[in-house]
């Protein structure tokens, strides 16, 4: 057996196998939870030992991807995804208004629909 000498390259493999560690035997599967109210709708997620600023939330029209990474603490730039949802929002949610929290362990995606949406209203009948 050869040994390897380059010592930036064992110090990279060593980051990597420390990283892919982590994640197969110390963290939990993410759960996914969504509410549905009145006034709107609500994505709660827990993911146990995630840190909260490894969290993203990214709005492209009316899909949301919620994904959190995790990163080496040697190497900044190295990161594995641990887990990545995304969902198709109905028309009646108000884009504008969505939010994201985070709190005791949980990020919650607030969804707040459109004022008047699923309403019945009166059309007015012109006449021409």
């Amino acid at each position: 057996m050869k040994l390897i000498n380059n010592k930036e390259f064992l110090k990279s493999i060593a980051q990597q196998i420390d990283l892919l560690n982590t994640i197969g035997g110390g963290v939990s599967e993410t759960y996914v939870d969504i509410q549905k109210y009145k006034k709107g709708a609500v994505i709660n997620v827990w993911a146990a030992g995630v840190d909260p600023e490894a969290f993203k939330v990214v709005l492209n029209n009316n899909q949301l991807t919620m994904f959190s990474l995790l990163h080496s603490k040697e190497n900044a730039e190295m990161a594995a995804p641990l887990f990545n949802r995304t969902f198709m929002l109905p028309p009646q949610v108000d884009l504008s208004r969505v939010e994201a929290v985070y709190q005791e362990g949980q990020l919650q995606v607030r969804l707040p629909y459109l004022e008047g949406a699923g309403q019945p209203r009166e059309i007015e009948i012109k006449q021409l």
